[in-house]
């Protein structure tokens, strides 16, 4: 299952680079660049509140094989050299490919191991994640190089079909199916036990909208080279490589969970903050690769905690509803950071900075008043 979201990841990396001068080549205006980013982030989000719940009757194996094919179809889909819409729609499919098998992956690691394992089991999970995402890109952006643009939707086409390959070969047919699904019915009472969770999941993913929306152009402020910019991703990709196995382990010791969330989200947002009066690339480059190894601290610990919260027959509607959260975060962030833009490139970090310490503000008032019980 790692192998086949590590080779997933990669293929959907591959495109990002060049996916913007593609497609613009071909007829896609500039100025609706960002319909693109909106509907796969809008079919991510509604797509896995409901897909989420689906691997609870069909399975974690077919929301993975299938997840890869579509999301294979959409990215081979840019190659038709068609109209914006239909580039807009191949995003459409990725949205729902990805929406499929995320909330799948989170939950078969809830079904295969064991409670005091799955904080190293989550690292392990993202770490391959984080892999594909640092590999894909340098492909893509290699292949596009050397064989021109088309080649980073051949290479990122073929990756998710051979990850529907791995996923059908390599996951047991009956992982994470129940005779009768409860659906999102049920998820009312373990969802007000855990609000606290998803408030942190919002602030935590909602930094990738935010840096997907700011990096680039912050880094250019900062006077770092295209090549430097492009090097930036790669170097904050490799600490969660690393780290992402400590954080794991650290999940793992008894009662150290909440206060990993607490201490990584708090850490974050200070790191978040310093980018605001930072001048130098490369000294923005080396906090983020400390704010890598803070955000790997916050991630097992955060899936294993609402994973255990989880009966079986719901862990896929909860993925569902837990990654959902995140993608709205993303979303909003990447709507919030746009206007701040236009001000400064680094004003964005404000925001960032602000939503993450009131995350942790309430995770650590809840962890206090906790122990005092």
């Amino acid at each position: 299952m790692l192998f086949s979201v590590l080779v997933v990841q990669t293929g959907f990396g591959a495109i990002l680079p060049l996916l913007p001068e593609f497609v613009h080549r071909h007829g896609f205006p500039l100025a609706d660049m960002g319909v693109m980013a909106a509907a796969y982030a809008a079919v991510s989000f509604v797509g896995q509140l409901g897909l989420g719940a689906a691997t609870d009757r069909i399975g974690r194996k077919a929301a993975m094989v299938w997840g890869a094919v579509v999301e294979a179809a959409g990215t081979a889909g840019f190659l038709l050299h068609g109209s914006p819409i239909l580039y807009v729609f191949c995003r459409v499919l990725q949205g729902l490919g990805s929406a499929a098998i995320i909330p799948a992956a989170n939950a078969l690691v809830a079904d295969v191991v064991p409670e005091v394992r799955r904080g190293q089991a989550y690292g392990l999970l993202t770490a391959a994640s984080s892999a594909g995402f640092a590999l894909g890109p340098m492909v893509g952006g290699l292949a596009g190089s050397v064989f021109g643009l088309q080649a980073p939707f051949v290479i990122g086409a073929f990756l998710n079909g051979a990850a529907a390959v791995l996923s059908a070969s390599l996951i047991p047919r009956d992982h994470g199916r129940v005779e009768s699904g409860a659906g999102i019915t049920g998820l009312g009472p373990i969802v007000q036990r855990l609000w606290l969770y998803f408030l942190v999941m919002f602030a935590w993913t909602g930094m990738n909208g935010m840096y997907d929306t700011t990096w680039s152009l912050y880094m250019r402020w900062l006077g770092a080279s295209r090549w430097l910019i492009g090097v930036s991703f790669t170097l904050f990709a490799l600490p969660l490589l690393v780290f992402n196995l400590w954080g794991g382990r650290v999940a793992d010791r008894r009662g150290t969970r909440h206060r990993a969330i607490v201490i990584g989200t708090t850490f974050q947002a200070l790191l978040v903050a310093s980018y605001v009066v930072v001048r130098s690339a490369w000294l923005a480059i080396v906090l983020s690769m400390v704010e890598a190894a803070a955000m790997s601290l916050t991630g097992p610990a955060l899936s294993a905690v609402v994973m255990d919260a989880a009966p079986s027959q719901l862990r896929g509607a909860l993925q569902g509803a837990f990654q959902a959260t995140g993608t709205l975060g993303a979303a909003l962030m990447a709507l919030a950071s746009g206007p701040l833009l236009v001000s400064q490139p680094n004003h964005p970090f404000y925001l960032g900075a602000m939503v993450l310490m009131a995350a942790a503000a309430f995770s650590g008032l809840w962890w206090r008043n906790s122990q005092k019980l």
